[in-house]
């Protein structure tokens, strides 16, 4: 009877026993699994703070909002690491995009777009100022704004070419005189014909400026906007050619930044033609191409004297003839001969040449002849030496 209470007890002391022994395992479980998820928190918690206080951090993390959610922490962590990681890219990416863009522009665009950028809003300002500004289809306002300008800058290249021009007809004028001057009273030399003419000019600067002014000629209305007598297609390309032009015509003043001025010589190309004795020049550029220095020297006096003569003879129309004084360098470089010559070639013009020279002349080929020297108080002492009556 005992012994049957006794093994009654130890059978229900391991039932008792064994229903304990699997809830201490249970629990066992739960504790290593509670341990586990602690280890996990505490690292999670611990790669947050360390991402927190990296300058990689966005500031605005720290005072977000919190937001329930059933995701593990770690899970939460990397994910909003590779979010801020992707961004981060991605603003970068944006940045160099900005940067490409504003390459085109220069600090003084005429857009006014900002070109210097200091922190990270710049950019987003930039890109919001650039969204508004096509939005709002401004480019169709500074188009219109800008063909106005363009066309007025054409207009008055135009109107100062043609301006400068204008005494084309002029000059033409006072070289056929020149060349009739020549041909009434020649010279009794060496030198048998002498012709001027005038070309075209072949400066770079000056055939651009003529081509902006023939440009406006044919398409002055069509420039700018449309107008009754321009179609869209037609108005597309002449404001790229009249672009075109002005951009050549820049490109050409950049290389020539010292050149202040156009002047009417560079509207033309004055060439000559001279006969010495047997030889032709044909047409020259300059004067230095004629033969000799002395010849040279003959022939720019035999210019001057006639074109001192057309302006005398206008002038004779008013007030009648007259007679003037005119000085003449460098003498002692022509053959006694083309001095007198020189000499008459002026006189039959009623020009009397004023001149100096250490060589001896013949003296008879003046009218008067003086000698200068200098006494002991370095004045000058002229004295007669000759007078032709």
């Amino acid at each position: 009877m005992i012994r049957q209470k006794i093994d009654d007890l130890q059978e229900r002391f391991k039932k008792r026993k064994l229903q304990y022994d699997e809830k201490i395992a249970t629990l066992s479980d739960d504790l290593r699994k509670l341990q586990d998820e602690q280890k996990k928190l505490n690292e999670a918690i611990s790669k947050v703070r360390t991402f927190m206080a990296n300058p990689t951090c966005p500031p605005e993390l720290p005072t977000a909002e919190s937001m329930e959610t059933v995701k593990p922490l770690d899970g939460i962590f990397e994910e909003l690491r590779d979010h801020i990681s992707t961004k981060q890219q991605k603003f970068e990416g944006f940045k160099q995009t900005v940067i490409r863009f504003k390459g085109n522009f220069s600090p003084q665009n005429t857009f006014h777009f900002r070109t210097e950028f200091n922190i990270d809003a710049d950019y987003t300002e930039f890109a919001a100022e650039l969204n508004e500004f096509i939005s709002n289809n401004k480019i169709e306002q500074y188009r219109v704004r800008t063909s106005r300008q363009y066309a007025t800058i054409i207009k008055r290249i135009a109107k100062d070419v043609s301006d400068l021009s204008q005494h084309k007809s002029d000059i033409e004028k006072t070289i056929l005189e020149i060349n009739r001057d020549f041909r009434e009273n020649n010279f009794a030399g060496v030198i048998k014909e002498i012709e001027l003419r005038a070309v075209e000019s072949n400066d770079r600067l000056m055939q651009q400026l003529l081509n902006i002014k023939h440009f406006d000629d044919e398409h002055g209305y069509d420039i700018g906007q449309l107008n009754l007598f321009t179609a869209e297609d037609n108005l597309n390309r002449t404001n790229e050619q009249a672009v075109k032009l002005l951009m050549t015509l820049i490109e050409m003043m950049d290389a020539e930044q010292k050149r202040e001025n156009i002047t009417l010589t560079d509207t033309f190309k004055l060439e000559f033609k001279v006969k010495e004795n047997d030889n032709d020049t044909n047409w020259v550029e300059k004067l230095s191409n004629v033969g000799s220095d002395g010849t040279d020297i003959l022939v720019k006096a035999m210019v001057n004297i006639m074109l001192i003569n057309v302006f005398k003879r206008k002038i004779s129309r008013k007030f009648g003839d007259f007679k003037l004084h005119c000085m003449m360098d460098e003498i002692g470089k022509l053959h006694p001969n083309n001095v007198e010559g020189i000499l008459k070639f002026a006189n039959v013009r009623n020009i009397n040449l004023i001149n100096s020279s250490p060589t001896t002349y013949n003296a008879q080929a003046y009218k008067y002849t003086y000698s200068l020297s200098k006494d002991e108080k370095s004045n000058t002492v002229v004295k007669t030496l000759l007078t032709i009556r």
